[in-house]
């Protein structure tokens, strides 16, 4: 059965549980490493698409979106302060959680996410491939306006999009060189290229696949909020990339 058959039943289910992750991020015990947190953060994700998507509710995605940006935020802080975090929370994979509060629309959290985000090497080299590497790189350096750093980073994502596993994200490749070039000639056919990848990504043993973003590119909308907020238009409203989710 297909996940968008059950979102109804497994909204329940992650409201139901949602107070009692709550607490197991207060209880240092249970959060030492941060997997509370981690556990919490996704469950708020999960509720901020299905609310969305059964409700067209477009102010819980956000601020779901947001709280959940906030808990990932908080791990790096923690680790930074010198806590037992689990390094896996640190390393450039945190580019996804950048990516949902880009969609979330709160700019304030999306710069803090981003400044903490790199400079751990030796964490990166053990949990990240250099498309991880690369496309957490390229975001941070945009939203710090460093262009040179950015343009470098993209170089190298869009080298690793040639790749056979990392095919179906070329489309941000050509999002992001639109962004960084001020160029709106290839903007929609990046987006284009964002979804056909996206749906690829949702079958078989693609990373979407029994996800809320088989229903939602939830990806596709922190992009275009990084293209909106640099000038460029918004993508073409559809079903899995909604225009009332765009800033």
């Amino acid at each position: 059965m297909a996940i968008s058959d059950r979102m109804g039943v497994l909204r329940e289910m992650r409201r139901q549980h949602l107070a009692q992750l709550r607490l197991n991020c207060t209880m240092p015990e249970r959060d030492k490493d941060g997997s509370a947190s981690d556990s919490l953060a996704g469950s708020l994700r999960f509720l901020a698409v299905a609310d969305y998507v059964l409700d067209q509710n477009v102010s819980a995605f956000g601020q779901q979106l947001s709280e959940a940006a906030e808990f990932r935020l908080r791990l790096f802080e923690r680790f930074d302060a010198g806590e037992a975090i689990s390094p896996s929370y640190v390393s450039m994979m945190a580019y996804k959680s950048l990516l949902s509060a880009l969609a979330s629309g709160n700019e304030a959290v999306v710069q803090a996410l981003a400044a903490r985000m790199g400079g751990r090497d030796a964490i990166e080299l053990e949990y990240d491939r250099p498309f991880d590497r690369a496309l957490g790189q390229c975001l941070k350096s945009i939203l710090a306006k460093d262009v040179s750093t950015a343009q470098g980073a993209l170089e190298t994502f869009e080298q690793a999009c040639k790749e056979a596993e990392n095919v179906d994200f070329k489309g941000y490749a050509k999002v992001l060189r639109c962004i960084l070039n001020g160029e709106t000639h290839l903007l929609q056919e990046g987006f284009d290229e964002i979804l056909t990848g996206h749906k690829r990504q949702c079958v078989g043993s693609g990373l979407f696949k029994d996800t809320e973003d088989e229903v939602l590119c939830v990806w596709g909308v922190g992009i275009a909020n990084l293209a909106r907020w640099n000038g460029l238009p918004a993508p073409a409203s559809s079903e899995l990339l909604p225009v009332e989710l765009i800033q």
